[in-house]
């Protein structure tokens, strides 16, 4: 379990969801056939921790560097099984031959790392090399410097001080073919666990740059970003928009089952004696939320309208009721838009049909009435995204009361720091008087948690 365990922190490391009742099951299904059959192992592992096509090529990829650097297969070719505790034959580093082990690893009384590295052990030394690399925390591994380090933690949680009073032991009784053997097969140990630290550090930081790229950009104002960084940033907002997608569907499947209603459980099971075969649950009707937005496209709060309708967009498995409208003097419906064609080239073009001249939000705001004054009611959810200044103009609060007044919430995200609101021509004593949330976002992780938040409350 311990080499499934750490290898399931490589896959994550490389970006493949693996859930604890995974790592549980490809554990018990590794106890039950062992790893001897290196195939076998990877075509079993695969199937249950790859998903996609995607996650299946980059699980082959992790799979080969990472059990390589383990390299159990040496043994199970002697017919070797999975089991560290099995007798097996030396191997040839060790001087073996048809004559059996050597007289030095006979002589050894208490087993342990040098009966291991004499007779060859591969697989216990594989899973005793992988629990001491937990032991001595390898996977907070961040650079290359520190393999050195790790290598001598390793080969000290294995046992080397043991090793080490063997050898002098050996010394001392001038058993000169011990020495010879053990000094080899330490040498041997030391090259093993180097390559292997090496290649695990290898594992674990091959996306650590992007990584750490992706948490900076998560925490940079939308409207600083470069063009440059468009393209992490939408993968970015892809892998969040699926997260959140992935938890809410499996809080909503949970929902609807329910627990077991015992009123009607019992009144269903009395032809059975009291016995509880036929099981009664509670339900509760989760509608999924009826979602319309309404976005400034003028200046730069465009480019907070384009990550929101990116997220949402993305989130279409458990918001699919969602109606989107852009705004600057005037309000036009853009659903249509952004389902059917590139999120770039919609944006774009909603900016030049809509995104011109002041902003101007009492039209904008009974333009967006005169859409949506049918439809809405008490299941939709209305999300506003602009600044909430009007340029000295009418702010349309009235309109917005009486669209308050049908919704079941109105949420009102604001790009500028709170300090800013109220200033000069913003209207947000006015505007955020008719909403049930008002809150400052103007950054990726501040829209995960504003959707994460509405799906919750749904």
């Amino acid at each position: 379990m311990f080499i499934i365990s750490d290898f399931v922190r490589v896959l994550r490391a490389a970006d493949i969801n693996v859930s604890t009742v995974e790592t549980i099951e490809a554990g018990r299904m590794i106890d039950l056939m062992g790893f001897a059959d290196r195939e076998l192992v990877k075509t079993s592992l695969s199937q249950i921790l790859a998903k996609s096509e995607s996650d299946k090529e980059t699980f082959d990829d992790c799979f080969e560097n990472y059990f390589t650097a383990l390299s159990f297969a040496d043994a199970s070719e002697d017919g070797v099984a999975g089991d560290a505790g099995t007798e097996h034959p030396a191997s040839d580093n060790a001087g073996a031959g048809d004559e059996g082990p050597p007289a030095a690893s006979q002589s050894l009384a208490n087993g342990g790392l040098s009966e291991m590295v004499l007779q060859g052990d591969n697989v216990a030394l594989a899973a005793a090399m992988a629990r001491a690399a937990s032991e001595v925390g390898l996977a907070e591994a961040k650079l290359f410097t520190q393999s050195g380090l790790f290598t001598r933690k390793i080969m000290e949680s294995m046992g080397l001080d043991a090793l080490e009073q063997q050898l002098i032991q050996f010394r001392r009784e001038e058993d000169a073919a011990g020495v010879e053997a053990l000094e080899g097969a330490r040498r041997q140990l030391f090259e093993m666990v180097r390559d292997y630290v090496d290649t695990q550090i290898k594992l674990r930081t091959a996306n650590a740059g992007r990584r750490v790229r992706e948490d900076a950009l998560s925490r940079v104002k939308l409207s600083n970003l470069d063009r440059s960084d468009m393209r992490i940033m939408r993968g970015l907002v892809e892998k969040l928009a699926k997260r959140l997608a992935t938890a809410h569907s499996r809080r909503r499947t949970k929902a609807q089952r329910g627990v077991v209603d015992i009123r009607k459980t019992l009144r269903r099971n009395q032809s059975h004696d009291g016995l509880l075969i036929d099981l009664v649950w509670k339900t509760k009707k989760l509608d999924r939320p009826r979602l319309i937005t309404m976005c400034d496209v003028s200046g730069s709060v465009a480019a907070y309208a384009k990550f929101l309708l990116m997220f949402l967009y993305n989130l279409d498995e458990v918001i699919p009721k969602t109606r989107s409208f852009v705004f600057s003097n005037q309000c036009g419906e853009v659903t249509d838009l952004f389902q059917q064609q590139d999120l770039e080239k919609a944006m774009a073009q909603a900016v030049t049909q809509y995104g011109g001249g002041s902003t101007d939000y009492g039209q904008s705001l009974s333009d967006l009435a005169h859409y949506i004054i049918d439809d809405i009611d008490h299941r939709t959810t209305l999300m506003i995204l602009g600044d909430g200044r009007s340029n000295f103009g009418h702010p349309g609060h009235d309109i917005l009361r009486d669209l308050a007044a049908r919704a079941r919430r109105v949420i009102w995200l604001n790009p500028e720091p709170q300090a800013l609101w109220n200033t000069g021509d913003s209207e947000m004593h006015r505007l955020g008087a008719y909403c049930h949330l008002v809150q400052s976002c103007n950054t990726i992780r501040h829209l995960e948690r504003v959707l994460d938040n509405l799906l919750r409350a749904h």
